[in-house]
């Protein structure tokens, strides 16, 4: 029986890039598509496909956001992340949220088909990158603070701090008070165990907290 795929993705490129992958690949069915969040959370729940290949930025709810409900609704369904994102934030929680596989979208033309194989046989498929993050995050064990403990709004006001963006201007941006912004650039100095912002852009900078 062929494995259920269920694509989602906003790109309409990116989502018949993949199809056209597995057109002719008679172990794989595409099911179903999403572009959004909650049609992600729906299409799970109508078609209980066998594993999901999920973006994380989407509209009304990230990849990331859904993977929790994906799993409360459709337990047996793996996961596997196709994203441009390659800050270790986004590889970090990924991980912790249990995805059987995470690859680029630059190269989903090479990997798109053995990470399907890998997860389809209960095994996990990870990029180069990932497995390196994986390597450096054990070698940096007890060393310090890592970025694990970051939130997403964490690590978004961390990227527009790095590229130079003022409290206002990056509460316009996020559409929240600055009052808001210094709360949370004050909880990232704490976390990181620093103490003023051009440690937090060189901390950001080395250990590759954003892109």
């Amino acid at each position: 029986m062929a494995v259920k795929v269920l694509i989602a993705d906003d790109h309409d490129v990116i989502r018949e890039g993949i199809k056209s992958i597995l057109r002719n690949q008679a172990e794989y069915k595409v099911v179903g598509e999403a572009v959004d969040g909650e049609e992600v959370i729906r299409n799970t729940e109508n078609l209980k496909p066998d594993i999901i290949l999920l973006d994380i930025t989407m509209p009304k709810k990230s990849g990331l956001d859904v993977i929790e409900q994906i799993r409360y609704l459709s337990p047996n369904t793996k996961v596997i992340m196709v994203t441009v994102h390659r800050a270790n934030i986004y590889i970090a929680k990924a991980l912790k949220l249990g995805v059987k596989g995470y690859l680029h979208k630059e190269n989903v033309v090479e990997e798109l088909l053995p990470a399907l194989r890998n997860v389809s046989k209960g095994e996990v498929y990870m990029s180069p990158q990932v497995s390196r993050y994986m390597i450096e995050k054990v070698t940096r064990e007890g060393k310090g603070p890592a970025e694990e403990i970051l939130t997403e709004r964490e690590a978004d006001i961390l990227r527009l701090i790095v590229e130079g963006k003022t409290a206002k201007e990056i509460a316009e941006v996020l559409f929240i008070s600055r009052r808001t912004v210094e709360n949370y650039k004050n909880n990232l100095l704490k976390k990181l165990g620093l103490h003023k912002t051009s440690e937090l852009i060189k901390y950001a900078v080395q250990h590759k907290l954003i892109e």
